[in-house]
């Protein structure tokens, strides 16, 4: 048989009854701030792959702080204040409640959903209308009914007589004047108040939510002739939630942030409702709402992964914040948050739920850059090999940089002929700070090659400890018809006791805290850097 659950509410929430003088109900906030953090840079592009997925479980990741300004009615005397409309991924431990003229006795979280057996259950005790209709004549009849069990199958109480849902023989439906408390088709925050008098109040509600991410992406066009490039970067934000924030203030925060498990939202609880006549067992098996799983529920989603771990993170204050700009036009504004850096983006923007969009956070021309190849000195081998293709920036207001820069990914642009431009290569970076070098690895050069001679090996030992020695030739060959800058490191500086004896060429300690040689290969020419080192077993 059918049954139609049908739910009227909206009179019976607008009807003056004890019980709705006593509720006030914040359906929506009338506006909200949206601060996304990271606990490490995303790659966008792992990002978008993972939200195609089933069960990817996106909404319980990221983090971010959400706060809302509201417009409540305040009850007098004790009441109950229902903030609705909340991120789905709402940590309701987190919400803190600010500008309430009223003594806050407790807080609430509802996590029950509402769906035919959650109805139910929840009503038992409570007067519903049962209609029911004849399939041949359509003769509808309607009549009072106390629902006396609802969990495994509906029992009612009708004319004092007890009697099972859908066993009539006839079509039924159940009218609910309204939906029991602690019932709705999101998650609730609700705080319990005792005031003196009532009265129209705009407070601030702020809490955290999962289901938000953002990441950084970079574009690098290469201005060949000068040596510089003009970068420019991009903010992902990704809303996984069921929720969305229009024309909200965004802001981004990088630096490796710590969470505890704490910071996970609630999962909802659903029930499901064992469409079958009761006593159950008698009727035909899997004819109920569930028959495609053969009568029972769905089977549930796989678990989430390991939530990362969290500490509270306290509201974000009026930070002084520095103009990032170009040309005298605000792009970003970026300030200090503790040992954080945050990006206010210019404009609000719509955060739209299960949606992703990019809006731009950083631009600078005119970024001096040096073109270096680079590679390890390996064993000995009879064939050359080209060398890795590396572009350094000093990240210096002289330079053309000197700002934060968030990690992620970065696209580097080559002019090509008729003005158009190709894709050079691509490379990940970690969060930069002002006065550190970035050095981005995009690829190879056939053009120049490397190789590596063992002139000659030996070892010693003295008590337990073996002294390997090699002397190495390494020669560096470049075709292209201009001077080029390489750089040479040594493999062996990685293993224990690492010690150079001879160099032809001096070294320096670079960033990576080993040993690198530079040398200048001319156009069409070549170099040779001939160098001894002992290590130790």
């Amino acid at each position: 048989m059918r049954r139609l659950l049908a739910i009227t509410t909206a009179l019976s929430l607008l009807a003056p009854t004890a019980w709705a003088q006593t509720e006030s109900v914040s359906a929506r906030p009338d506006g909200a701030t949206v601060v996304i953090y990271r606990d490490r840079p995303v790659d966008t592009v792992a990002l978008m792959e993972q939200s195609r997925q089933p069960w990817s479980q996106l909404d319980r990741q990221g983090l971010a702080l959400i706060v809302e300004t509201r417009t409540v009615d305040l009850p007098a005397g004790e009441g109950i204040i229902r903030f609705r409309g909340l991120a789905t991924g709402v940590v309701p431990q987190s919400a803190v409640l600010e500008g309430l003229p009223a003594h806050v006795v407790e807080r609430n979280a509802d996590f029950d959903l509402l769906s035919p057996s959650s109805l139910m259950e929840k009503s038992v005790g409570e007067v519903v209308r049962v209609v029911r209709t004849n399939p041949a004549t359509g003769e509808q009849v309607e009549k009072a009914a106390v629902i006396r069990a609802g969990a495994q199958g509906v029992v009612l109480e009708i004319d004092g007589q007890f009697e099972a849902l859908d066993c009539s023989g006839l079509t039924e439906r159940v009218v609910f004047d309204r939906v029991p408390e602690g019932l709705g088709d999101q998650p609730t925050l609700s705080v319990r108040t005792r005031a003196e008098r009532a009265g129209r109040h705009t407070v601030t509600l702020a809490y955290l939510t999962t289901g938000l991410q953002w990441s950084a992406d970079y574009v690098a066009r290469l201005n060949p002739t000068d040596g510089t490039l003009d970068l420019t970067g991009w903010v992902t934000l990704a809303n996984f939630g069921g929720t969305g924030f229009p024309d909200a203030p965004v802001q981004v925060v990088a630096g490796t942030l710590r969470k505890d498990a704490g910071t996970t939202p609630v999962e909802p609880l659903v029930r499901y409702q064992q469409n079958q006549c009761w006593p159950q067992g008698t009727t035909t098996f899997g004819s109920g709402q569930f028959a495609g799983y053969g009568g029972a529920p769905p089977p549930p989603p796989p678990p989430p992964p390991p939530a990362p771990s969290a500490p509270m993170l306290r509201m974000v204050a009026n930070e002084a914040l520095d103009e990032v700009v170009v040309t005298g036009s605000r792009i970003a504004r970026q300030g200090e948050l503790g040992d954080y850096k945050i990006y206010s983006l210019p404009e609000p923007t719509t955060v739209a739920a299960r949606q992703t969009k990019q809006v731009r956070f950083l631009e600078r021309d005119g970024v001096v850059y040096e073109r270096v190849y680079r590679a390890g000195l390996l064993n000995a081998d009879e064939e050359s090999h080209p060398m890795g293709v590396v572009l350094k920036l000093r990240n210096e207001t002289r330079a053309g940089l000197g700002v934060a820069l968030p990690g992620g990914s970065v696209a580097v642009m080559q002019p090509a002929g008729a003005g158009g431009v190709l894709l050079a290569g691509q490379d990940r970076f970690e969060d930069k700070g002002v006065g550190l070098p970035v050095r981005l690895n995009f690829g190879q050069s056939p053009d120049v090659r490397v190789q590596t001679r063992l002139v000659k090996s030996g070892s010693s030992r003295r008590g337990a400890v073996t002294t390997q020695r090699s002397e190495i030739e390494t020669t560096v060959t470049n075709a292209r018809s201009e001077d080029v800058t390489v750089e040479l490191v040594a493999d062996a500086a990685m293993q224990r006791g690492f010690r150079l004896r001879s160099q032809s060429v001096r070294s320096r300690v670079d960033d990576t805290g080993y040993p690198v040689w530079t040398l200048s290969v001319p156009a069409n020419g070549a170099a040779t850097l001939k160098a001894t080192w002992t290590t130790t077993d």
